[in-house]
């Protein structure tokens, strides 16, 4: 049996790493080509909606997306800046709750040994 929660949590992180992409790549693609990402992903515009107000086919709303995140793709693939972004953040995090964790056993410490400062 398919978990509908599994297929929702997929939709979700690729929508999110396909945004992270755009976040970094986008001044790669044509105006074109962001307007129809934006309508789909920001706006929640339907191909079809998004076709409508391009003046242009359904098909070729499929054929732009398309090839948006073959761009997109190709390029992290190449250059791995998202990724790389990614890490350096979790890394952060991880330093920053660590600093916080030695903060506090340092006032713990100073306050048993009578400093206060």
């Amino acid at each position: 049996m398919i978990d509908s929660k599994d297929d929702d949590s997929e939709i979700l992180n690729r929508r999110v790493y396909c945004n992270l992409l755009y976040d970094f790549y986008s001044p790669l693609l044509t105006e074109r080509q962001r307007k129809v990402y934006e309508m789909l992903c920001f706006s929640d515009l339907t191909p079809s909606e998004a076709a409508g107000v391009l003046g242009i086919s359904r098909q070729a709303v499929y054929v732009l997306v398309r090839n948006v995140m073959q761009k997109l793709e190709e390029t992290e693939n190449k250059l791995h800046f998202a990724v790389s972004t990614e890490r350096l953040e979790a890394k952060i995090k991880e330093l920053e709750a660590e600093n916080k964790l030695l903060h506090g056993k340092l006032r713990s410490s100073k306050q048993v040994n009578g400093n206060e400062n």
